[in-house]
């Protein structure tokens, strides 16, 4: 039966071994945990800001069109982003420079082709068919085409730097910097008096913050970089790494579907006041899984190195510890959340953002099971078994859409709610079992393992 007292001790145990694999994961958790909750704080506190300045139906449009950016995004990184994690930590570990320049330079180069590529397209499709939506809508989504390269190249050289093993640095420019820097020009135009009521205006301060986030991952990243690249003679992949990619860029597509579709859902099919109050029912219930957010992007790159090594006894004890700490995490949040979730929206964001509750709750369900299953889908990608990630997310992004056009036009948030609340249960599950097949790792830690 898991103990908390005795896993804080194991954690203790860990970190006075500077050599080990625990003392590594429990610096990196530390650190990422960090800053995790700076992100957590100051996106907390921008959401607040944001939805006194704009109100639930200017909330509820630059949430939209942010949705949309998002989607484009992911054909626009073709899962390169996730697949240089790693390459970059595989390339490393064999000292293999040529490899790592040669994959450096194919992932800038077809990143900023397709970034182009789906501007060109988008820009068309507004001028085709943007009448359809309102002017304020219409000149965001315009505005918003620009962010399309910058968050894409800026999630590339991010991901490097997690191969790296620079994991905090990775983490740096668009979870810290871009989110403190709009937080930053907010808070001063406001003091000055400066109408930011406009969600236009507020998406160009949106954009200034992720091009100054832009140019600091750039800073990190050529700073970070191994010197031995220098001299290497790059050596390309690209036929082998298109196709390992596209695994992975399908299976981003897909949980953005599951991320995203309550949102574009509500948009159609409601008012704009509706995705404002949603928005902040999902940006509460994003809190429960903080520390799997946190433990899975320091475990990338070892469970590459362990499974590299085939090293799987330690690679079990490492995905134990870190799953009971995710559900360690989750729990308490999930159970303050039920019952003091409806003062804490009154109080924070307002009486106008009330009804936010009964969605906040019924999400919460689905992201405690999410964080139940553990890191599942790190274990699967960075093993080789993206396939069955994807074909697990495409299960799950079936039924979210299905659910949701379904029920949203019927019960509106709530619906919205319910269908992603199933679609995160119905996808972890699934992928939880593909994991012990595979693999014969146990990601949960409420089930052992079987020898």
């Amino acid at each position: 039966m898991f103990s908390p007292i005795r896993f804080i001790k194991r954690i203790n145990s860990a970190r006075s071994r500077p050599g080990s694999l625990g003392a590594a994961l429990v610096k990196g958790a530390v650190g990422t945990a960090a800053i995790k909750l700076a992100y957590a704080a100051i996106a907390f506190a921008t959401s607040i800001v944001l939805a006194k300045l704009l109100a639930p139906s200017g909330y509820g449009i630059f949430s939209y069109v942010i949705a949309l950016v998002a989607l484009l995004t992911i054909p626009s990184e073709l899962g390169i982003p996730n697949l240089a994690v790693r390459e970059i930590a595989m390339a490393h570990t064999r000292k293999d420079w040529g490899r790592m320049r040669g994959f450096i330079v194919w992932a800038h180069r077809t990143v900023a082709l397709t970034s182009c590529t789906l501007i060109l397209m988008a820009a068309i499709a507004l001028l085709l068919w943007g009448e359809r939506f309102g002017p304020g809508k219409l000149a965001c989504m315009w505005l918003a085409l620009i962010l399309v390269p910058l968050v894409s190249l800026g999630a590339l050289r991010d991901a490097m730097l997690r191969g790296l093993r620079k994991v905090l640095l990775g983490q740096l420019s668009q979870p810290i910097i871009r989110p403190l820097v709009l937080l930053i020009a907010l808070s001063l135009l406001w003091q000055f008096g400066i109408e930011l009521a406009s969600p236009v205006r507020v998406m160009g301060l949106h954009i200034m913050s992720v091009a100054f986030a832009f140019l600091c991952g750039l800073f990190l990243f050529l700073r970070n970089k191994p010197a031995e690249l220098r001299g290497a003679q790059s050596r390309f992949q690209s036929a082998i790494w298109l196709r390992s990619s596209m695994p992975f860029g399908m299976t981003a597509a897909l949980q953005l579907i599951n991320g995203r579709t309550d949102i574009l859902a509500l948009g159609f099919f409601q008012a704009d006041a509706d995705v404002g109050i949603y928005r902040v029912a999902v940006q509460l219930a994003a809190v429960v899984i903080f520390g799997m957010q946190a433990v899975a992007t320091i475990q990338g790159p070892h469970i590459a190195h362990l499974y590299a090594k085939g090293d799987m006894q330690k690679l079990q004890q490492m995905m134990t510890r870190s799953a009971q700490a995710i559900l360690l995490f989750a729990l308490p949040i999930v159970i303050v959340i039920v019952l003091f979730g409806e003062f804490i929206i009154r109080t924070v964001y307002g009486p106008a953002f009330e009804t936010a509750y009964l969605p906040l709750v019924i999400l919460c369900v689905g992201q405690l099971v999410n964080a139940s299953m553990g890191s599942v889908a790190s274990l699967l990608n960075m093993t080789g078994h993206e396939r069955d990630t994807t074909k697990s997310v495409f299960v799950g992004a079936i039924v979210n859409v299905v659910l949701n056009l379904s029920l949203v036009p019927v019960w509106g948030m709530t619906g919205a709610a319910v269908a992603t609340s199933t679609t995160l249960i119905v996808w972890n599950l699934i992928m939880w079992r593909k994991a012990r097949l595979r693999t014969g790792i146990e990601t949960s830690p409420l089930f052992r393992r079987r020898p």
